[in-house]
């Protein structure tokens, strides 16, 4: 981690989360002004936020909403194909865990398994890349169905976009956190960064009890970038507990905050839950963006998050350590193929 200098005064306080009831929007435009003030004031904006409920609504990001519009058409085509066309990418074919993940793959609660299907790939490396040799999780050896050729130009020009917008983010929320725009840029050398593509099927009515699209969880990296069609279905937790709908925006991404920047930033900044319902009578498509960092880099307590009165709550781990740890739990015996080297 590089070394800042901080001024006496200069550590945030842990404050107690307030309650939302409906999630903020924020503007976005003035992350790439020129003008550091305008940008402090998005992060400042930011800062409020990640303390209370850690989500909230992205406009004017600059990723063309026709790339968006491209990638749910891949998506849902790739998702109205044959079992035979899936199943030839299937995750446990990968060892870095990228492909096709069958409904009833993942339980993300303590409970039944999540009824949901996705595809996941990240970066493109080469096979001599040192973290592929290793067969490190998320590291190469993306799947690309045949049948489909175009699927994977535009979903590594979707990938593009929005690795450049996670970047950008992460330089704001360094100085919502009072640290240097750059701070961040040790963790994302080669970066785990992955994009699924998820399917809900309307919930049937022989669901088992809890057993939901996707069970309440936090997510385990640095930030979120999801874009959520028009049929709805996620619920955030708030601090007193209660569930709050995140409705779709059109145009707009939902981001959140993931469990490694909250240990990065001593609880100051909170990962929070949420969950998946699709009571609608269509299918919901998604397509979350994980920014997660360099699996060798290691996560400890920023030194504007802590002091001798307020010290780190957390053991320093790796960004790969704790990935690791997460995909096991939640995707069991799947998830022992997808890691094997």
């Amino acid at each position: 981690m590089p070394e800042v200098h901080l001024r006496e005064d200069a550590m945030i306080p842990y404050t107690p989360p307030k309650t939302v009831q409906r999630l903020p929007v924020i503007d976005f435009a003035d992350a790439f002004s020129s003008d550091l003030g305008k940008r402090e004031a998005v992060a400042w904006e930011i800062h409020k936020i990640a303390r209370d409920v850690g989500f909230f609504y992205l406009v004017n990001h600059g990723v063309p909403s026709a790339l968006v519009d491209g990638q749910f058409d891949w998506a849902r085509r790739f998702f109205a194909a044959p079992d035979a066309v899936k199943r030839a990418v299937d995750m446990s074919l990968s060892p870095a865990g990228f492909g096709y993940e069958r409904i009833g793959t993942q339980a993300l609660d303590d409970g039944p398994t999540d009824l949901k299907e996705g595809f996941q790939f990240g970066t493109d490396l080469p096979p001599d890349h040192p973290y592929v040799r290793q067969g490190v999780l998320r590291y190469g050896h993306n799947l690309w169905p045949q049948e489909l050729p175009g699927m994977r130009a535009h979903a590594q020009q979707y990938h593009a976009a929005m690795s450049v917008l996670s970047q950008r983010l992460l330089s704001i929320i360094a100085l919502s956190l009072q640290l240097p725009e750059d701070f961040f840029d040790f963790a994302l050398g080669t970066p785990i960064a992955t994009q699924r593509m998820l399917h809900y099927p309307p919930q049937p009515a022989d669901a088992q009890h809890n057993q939901i699209g996707a069970g309440a969880h936090t997510d385990w990296g640095l930030v979120t970038i999801l874009a959520q069609d028009d049929i709805g279905g996620l619920e955030v937790r708030n601090a007193d507990g209660e569930w709050v709908r995140a409705t779709p925006i059109h145009g707009s991404f939902v981001v959140n905050i993931g469990d490694l920047l909250q240990r990065w930033s001593n609880d100051i900044y909170h990962s929070n839950a949420h969950r998946v319902r699709n009571d609608n009578p269509a299918p919901r498509y998604s397509l979350p963006f994980f920014m997660d960092g360099d699996h060798a880099v290691t996560v400890s307590c920023l030194p504007s998050c802590c002091s001798d009165a307020h010290p780190a709550r957390y053991a320093p781990c790796t960004i790969g350590d704790y990935l690791t740890q997460k995909v096991q739990e939640t995707f069991g015996a799947a998830s022992v193929l997808a890691v094997a080297p």
